[in-house]
């Protein structure tokens, strides 16, 4: 097809890793990004616990569960980005992952505020150093016709992390209610809530062993680690396509977190559900729509590319912006907890789909030298907008807009389709770019 893309027609395009072992990478990484989730988000299947546990204020919550991760995440993400553009990206990962299973682990061993707070705060340190690398890597290993299936494949990690969170949680609650871990030597003893976080900080460590098979890509058309004010200027080339494509990922993230970091709470507080029950039905949720998404997000992306070039990919964020927008607005009147869900997971599907095309667009707009840096760029944003903001968001709407803490569903619904709204407004400068290449390529394909 004569409009179809080459190969080598982007920048770091080499010959890639690819077969066995660039798959094989997929896979570890895609059960790394799974763990770190797992470990990010666990702690919003047990707000109450804890808030009782520690004498804890919704706000203070909000702080560990937002704040606390997203600060240093933040702060950490492009110096984890520009390490990974120099250093061995499978080695900056393993310490990142060694770091933030610790970190779990000292969540659940926290007397205090202030203890819990600085251990959540190491859990975002750690795991600032994951999608950087992860990312480059994989873009490394595989051709343009490829990368969209293969980001899509890792991605499936965040969507299975947050299911796992909620599922797996609920399981290892269950069974501590029921006793069953009061023999194992030195978890016996702890409150519920403080059992789940060592369980699920002590499985990060064994993920180690799998990465020392993980072979580490050539960097192809490489000319040095470009200096900051490079980076810069490259990122404001095209009207600032690529930095609007990373603040849209953190304005959406502003809802993909209120919703999350809440849904747990919601269900157990006004629907009378288990932690299990409440995990399970999340976890259901956001797994089915989560692989439609990542899997169908960067397939259909890669035929996109593959049909009518690279500069179309773009158009598909304006459809995953609108189902944001539909599952949110949906949230307001879900009335059963089974509704909830199925307003959440047209969210998820929407919200997770852009995540995987975001990536791929922005790495496909950036030289080598700098994608690891631009995608720790984007998980900044993301950070700072949407975990720092987010989950905080909630209670604030909720008390000071709505009338109380009784109005938590209406006040979830109300950032998240603000957050989407205002994303879809971001976006459209390059997806309109993106229409008129689309309509471009069909017109010379009709001629």
């Amino acid at each position: 097809m004569g409009n179809a893309i080459a190969d080598n027609d982007l920048p770091g395009s080499g010959r890639p890793v690819s077969g066995a072992a660039g798959w094989y990478a997929v896979v570890v990484l895609c059960l790394a990004l799974l763990v770190s989730f797992t470990d990010r988000l666990v702690i919003n299947l047990v707000v109450d616990p804890i808030r009782a546990g520690l004498e804890l204020t919704d706000f203070e919550i909000s702080l560990l569960q937002g704040a606390g991760f997203a600060v240093i995440f933040a702060l950490a993400g492009v110096p984890c980005g520009r390490l990974a553009d120099r250093a061995n990206r499978r080695n900056v990962i393993m310490a990142g992952i060694t770091l933030w299973s610790a970190a779990t682990i000292g969540c659940g061993l926290a007397p205090d505020f202030p203890t819990f707070f600085a251990a959540r705060v190491s859990v975002g340190l750690g795991e600032a150093a994951l999608v950087p690398a992860a990312s480059s890597l994989i873009i490394d290993s595989f051709s343009p016709r490829l990368r969209g299936t293969a980001l899509g494949v890792f991605s499936l990690g965040a969507t299975f992390g947050t299911g796992t969170a909620l599922f797996v949680g609920g399981v290892v609650l269950a069974w501590s209610s029921a006793g069953l871990l009061a023999p194992i030597p030195f978890i016996g003893p702890l409150a519920p809530w403080r059992q789940l976080f060592v369980l699920v900080g002590i499985s990060g460590l064994f993920l180690l062993p799998l990465f020392l098979l993980v072979p580490e890509p050539a960097r192809h058309h490489r000319s040095g680690l470009l200096p900051i004010a490079g980076v810069l200027r490259r990122l404001g080339a095209g009207n600032g396509a690529v930095l609007r494509v990373c603040l849209v990922k953190g304005v959406l993230g502003i809802g993909d977190y209120a919703l999350i970091s809440w849904l747990p709470t919601l269900l157990q507080r006004s629907h009378g559900m288990s932690p299990l029950e409440a995990g399970g039905l999340i976890a259901l949720s956001i797994t089915a729509s989560g692989v439609v998404a990542s899997v169908g997000g960067g397939l259909l992306s890669d035929l996109f590319v593959r049909r009518w070039g690279v500069p179309t990919r773009v158009v598909l964020l304006l459809g995953c912006y609108a189902l944001t927008i539909a599952g949110a607005s949906t949230s307001f009147f879900a009335a059963t907890e089974q509704q909830i869900a199925l307003a959440f997971a047209g969210w998820a599907l929407g919200s997770i789909g852009g995540y995987v095309i975001g990536h791929v667009v922005m790495q496909e707009s950036v030289p080598n030298e700098m994608r690891a840096t631009t995608i720790a760029l984007s998980l900044t944003v993301t950070a700072l907008l949407g975990i720092g903001l987010g989950p905080s968001l909630v209670p604030l709407v909720a008390v000071h807009i709505l009338g109380g803490e009784a109005s938590l569903q209406p006040a979830m619904a109300t950032v998240s389709l603000a957050a989407a709204l205002l994303a879809l407004v971001v976006i459209w400068p390059p997806v309109r770019k993106g229409l008129a290449a689309l309509r471009n390529e069909a017109l010379r394909a009709a001629a």
